[in-house]
């Protein structure tokens, strides 16, 4: 019999130093969380700096007739088509060179404050000096402008006093209303649909589609709207057009993956990342950008590399991810200090191939090559974490359960130490108000904290699933998957490996097939079609003495990992089995009904 535990085989080598790697002192916890360290701070480009735009294409096709002089009008269409590209960087660009021409444009001044108050903006305590200016030349504007900047500024009064339901309800009163008078303005029922919600705003952007159909912008709302909802297939056809309607923006061209990606179709999405790397890569070189005004390029390495895996193209995922670096840039923008996979992928960028193929040996590697930095408290704490889960996890393989529980037990008494000391910690990135960035910021913590409670859970049930405590691993494992579940949808997902393979690889170690098929089933919930989950049903079929659906279910993985790197160990062993099952099949009329090997 073959378990999942038993396709890695770290060397001697690779043990023992991870063995030294464990032995390291841990840091003070004093030291680690409270102690403060100056951080290098950047000053926010105040819009009026921004160096002069070019004229773009292929952005999509956005229009909105505005009071404005006509080459003021053309360049605020193209902030508009870049705001909704969410291009905050370059809509910022586009609308400031607006004013440059008509420094009276109301309208040109409610773009710029559209495009600094985005959420990837490096210039957010902009944003509303804009919108003031905005407002204070309401009198130059249509009525159908002034519901506009009306509405705006009720949404951005509302967002500062962290409203009620009711003032939220009231801004999208006002929308109701710009729609209702202005039945034939596309872009307002565009806004109306980005401040409603659920089933309204589905229903908005339908009726915008509807109308029309090749709308660059309803089409890119509407895949937001649905990839992280039960039934993604209902954004597939915007999927299909959304690049060719705005070929020159990388995240255009990038959002079609998401979709692809939700259904399990890993080649179209890669083809998608990988285009979206090639428009942005030229981009940045063509205009000189540096990556922090092109959030964009990261993210999208971020969900290749991801893709790439559950293709099995490990190889060509671990080269990519050789980029990463190289696409961060030093501001909070490309640095996601809000995501716990991205800050694993800062510690050391391979990090999260290690992890998602559970290859523990190297996942100490990774982590032992790297340098303490005791100036981002946050990021040690996650390394040092990450150590001790990999190490136990290791442990547990080689049968040093003694070794697994020791590791268990720390990992656990450091996640609760930090917790209580959260408050205390000093928080990293923006400074709001003060028109200041963090050079090179901390992640942020409570997400690192929910990050690795669900490790916790699955370290610790891992090893009962060892020990024979069945009940009790199977109980951590629901707790696992639960608080997996509540870390809600990411792009990429957030929980590099779904707690169901682990859950899958411990059942098929304590001999539980039906328990293991059950987990790995419910991992191809969230990754269709994903080889890792495919190979753990057909290692079931073929551990329970059932040729003829280990053959039929190794054939499911094949077709999945057609593509894959063909000398891994899994696809070696899956094409050897259906030979020989084959074989045997063809030379005994009574092979095809026997159900053991």
């Amino acid at each position: 019999m073959m378990g999942v535990s038993a396709l890695v085989f770290p060397s001697a080598l690779a043990i023992a130093s991870t063995l030294c790697l464990l032995a390291r002192p841990p840091v003070v916890l004093a030291q680690m969380m409270i102690g403060c360290h100056p951080m290098e701070m950047q000053d926010q480009t105040p819009p009026e700096q921004l160096p002069a735009p070019q004229r773009m294409t292929g952005i999509g096709n956005a229009q909105m007739q505005i009071t404005a002089a006509p080459e003021a009008q053309m360049w605020f269409n193209q902030g508009l088509n870049l705001l909704h590209d969410f291009w905050d960087y370059e809509s910022a660009r586009a609308f400031e060179q607006s004013i440059r021409v008509d420094p009276e444009c109301a309208m040109c001044y409610w773009g710029l404050y559209q495009a600094e108050s985005f959420y990837h903006s490096l210039a957010k305590d902009y944003a509303h000096e804009a919108l003031e200016k905005a407002l204070r030349l309401k009198a130059r504007t249509s009525g159908r402008e002034r519901l506009y900047l009306e509405a705006t500024a009720a949404g951005e009064n509302a967002r500062k006093k962290s409203a009620p339901d009711s003032d939220r309800s009231n801004v999208q009163d006002l929308w109701r209303e710009l729609t209702q008078k202005y039945p034939e303005d596309t872009q307002a029922r565009i806004f109306y649909a980005a401040n409603a919600s659920g089933p309204e705003e589905l229903r908005i952007l339908e009726s915008v589609l509807r109308d029309k159909p090749d709308d660059s912008a309803a089409n890119h709302y509407y895949i937001h709207a649905l990839e992280g909802s039960d039934h993604p297939e209902r954004a597939l056809h915007s999927a299909e057009i959304l690049a060719s309607l705005a070929p020159a923006s990388g995240h255009m061209v990038h959002m079609p993956g998401h979709i692809f990606f939700r259904l399990g179709d890993y080649a179209r999405a890669e083809r998608a990342f990988a285009e979206s790397m090639r428009v942005d890569e030229h981009y940045m070189k063509e205009q000189h950008v540096q990556p922090d005004n092109d959030w964009n390029y990261v993210h999208n390495l971020m969900y290749a590399v991801a893709n790439l895996m559950e293709e099995g193209k490990l190889t060509q995922a671990t080269a990519l991810s050789a980029k990463l670096s190289g696409a961060r840039g030093e501001l909070e923008s490309t640095l996601y200090i809000y995501s716990a996979r991205d800050s694993v992928a800062r510690l050391n960028a391979r990090l999260p191939v290690a992890l998602r193929t559970a290859d523990w040996a190297v996942t100490l590697q990774l982590l032992g090559s790297r340098a303490p930095d005791n100036k981002r408290p946050h990021l040690e704490f996650l390394a040092q974490q990450l150590v001790r889960f990999a190490g136990g996890m290791l442990a547990v393989e080689t049968r040093d359960l003694v070794r697994a529980q020791e590791l268990s037990d720390k990992f656990d008494a450091e996640l609760w130490r930090v917790s209580q000391a959260k408050n205390n910690s000093p928080q990293p990135g923006m400074k709001g108000g003060t028109r200041k960035l963090q050079v090179l910021p901390d992640a942020l913590l409570q997400p690192e904290l929910r990050y690795l409670s669900i490790m916790s859970l699955e370290l610790r049930a891992t090893l009962s699933a060892t020990q024979g405590k069945m009940t009790e691993a199977k109980s951590l494992f629901s707790d696992a998957a639960r608080e997996e579940k509540a870390l809600g949808y990411h792009e990429p997902p957030n929980y590099i490996r779904p707690v169901g393979e682990t859950a899958g690889a411990a059942m098929m170690t304590a001999g539980d097939w039906a328990q293991a098929k059950d987990a790995y089933e419910r991992a191809l919930l969230e990754r269709p079609k994903s080889g890792f989950a495919l190979y753990g049903i057909a290692l079931c079929a073929e551990n329970s003495g059932d040729g003829e659906a280990a053959a039929k279910e190794y054939k499911k993985f094949l077709a999945a990992w057609k593509d894959a790197n063909p000398t891994l160990v899994q696809v070696e062993r899956a094409r050897k089995f259906v030979t020989e099952y084959e074989r045997r099949r063809a030379s005994s009329p009574q092979a095809g009904s026997d159900r053991g090997r």
